[in-house]
């Protein structure tokens, strides 16, 4: 026998809303689902691109193309991806920007490239003139030197003898009558920035803000020009470049990284803290107790005033040197002088003076007068040393070398031999 109930209609309210429940928790869950899928497909995504990026710049080091030009490359990955290097100059840095694309998921990087030996980086280099080096006093030297065949000799000067039990802490190697050859596109570019026609591309300020500038290296270049330009009181950070026609002097109180200064004279005073580079045509003073961190750049570059002075007939010992270090001061970097008259000069065109250290790389295509210390290499036409009235030729009075003390971490100057070992020197941003 069947018995029928009534049911009350609130049942039905009751099996709709458990019902529509369920298909909440059941939309939740799939759309979770789909979610964490389409992120996770993300950022597998990034992930490709950014690998993407630091391939794109570590296999662009082991070629070079057109500077300027966008250069594209391949990568075997699962992951269709876009790779373009743009080859730059900095100052007398390359730089590199690799801007890796998929989709609309877009990453760019940039560094400052310089170069690295194959192997040891030397400690000195000297141009064979058929003269020995003269050592003096306290001066050593510490590593690898490419010597001229009559090699090192001990020296004195007002009764100072050099006091060492060695010569040399290291390798000996014979060394030719020229200095190694710079990254020819380097020596272009340095050549174009000591024109004095060089105008350089960005956007002209009429004024620098009281403020200070952070401008980055994706931006377009910031340039400010005027005949005399002293930075004091300000803070530049940056894709930023400061032309004088005749004078830039740098205080203190100023603070600044990876800008570049170009003008005729560059004036550096004591106390100055900073990582920049300053490019000259006839002189860069340093003062006393500056500290010039990692990667600073300081290069004379007189290629155009040769002509001038030889025509002149100005007396070499009424010069003073190209670029002058004063005493206590640390230049972590590269000091560089460019001279290519044929004069005989008695006077140094580099001067590193007492209790100054250059971690890096002097390059002089003259003489350096060396007080002081340089962890790092040297390399040079000669050396000199100015005492009492009087020039010694090829003499190092009291300098040290020692190659030895340099990090090897260090990316120095792009020469013409570390044209296939090019390495990221700094990454900007």
């Amino acid at each position: 026998m069947i018995i029928l109930r009534k049911i009350k209609a609130g049942a039905l309210q009751f099996v709709l809303f458990v019902g529509a429940i369920i298909a909440v928790l059941l939309m939740s869950f799939l759309l979770l689902t789909y979610t964490h899928q389409h992120f996770e497909k993300k950022t597998d995504v990034l992930i490709e691109v950014l690998r993407s990026a630091d391939y794109g710049m570590a296999a662009s080091l082991m070629d070079d193309f057109p500077i300027g030009v966008s250069h594209s490359l391949d990568r075997e990955s699962d992951i269709p991806i876009t790779i373009n290097v743009k080859r730059e100059f900095w100052g007398v840095f390359e730089k590199r920007t690799v801007l890796t694309s998929h989709k609309s998921t877009n990453y760019s990087k940039t560094a400052l490239i310089g170069g690295k030996d194959d192997e040891e980086l030397p400690a000195l280099y000297v141009n064979d003139h058929q003269r020995p080096v003269i050592l003096v006093g306290n001066a050593k030297i510490t590593g690898t030197a490419f010597l001229p065949e009559k090699g090192l000799k001990r020296g004195n000067i007002s009764g100072n003898s050099y006091n060492r039990s060695q010569l040399l802490y290291g390798r000996s190697m014979k060394s030719n009558s020229i200095l190694p050859n710079l990254y020819p596109e380097l020596e272009n570019h340095v050549n174009r920035l000591a024109n004095k026609s060089y105008v350089p591309k960005g956007e002209y300020l009429n004024e620098l803000p009281t403020e200070g500038i952070q401008n980055s290296f994706e931006a377009e270049t910031l340039v400010y020009k005027d005949r005399v330009i002293q930075l004091k009181n300000i803070v530049l950070t940056g894709n930023i470049i400061i032309i004088a026609d005749y004078k830039i002097i740098v205080e203190p109180s100023a603070r600044l990284k990876d800008v570049l200064l170009i003008a005729p004279e560059i004036v550096i005073q004591n106390g100055v803290n900073g990582a920049f580079q300053a490019i000259a045509t006839e002189s860069i003073q340093v003062g006393k107790n500056c500290n010039l961190e990692y990667p600073t750049a300081l290069l004379v570059n007189k290629k155009y005033a040769v002509a001038a002075v030889e025509q002149e007939g100005q007396s070499q010992f009424n010069q003073t040197s190209s670029i002058y270090l004063d005493s206590n001061t640390n230049v972590n970097g590269m000091v560089m002088v460019l001279d290519e008259a044929k004069t005989r000069q008695y006077i140094p065109e580099l001067k590193i003076e007492t209790n100054t250290i250059v971690n890096g790389e002097v390059y002089c295509t003259k003489n350096v007068e060396l007080k002081g210390t340089v962890n790092g290499m040297v390399s040079t036409d000669g050396f000199i040393a100015l005492e009492n009235g009087s020039v010694y030729q090829n003499h190092i009075n009291n300098g040290t070398i020692n190659s030895e003390n340099l990090s090897n971490a260090y990316t120095g100057i792009l020469l013409a031999s570390r044209e296939r070992n090019k390495k990221v020197m700094k990454w900007l941003y």
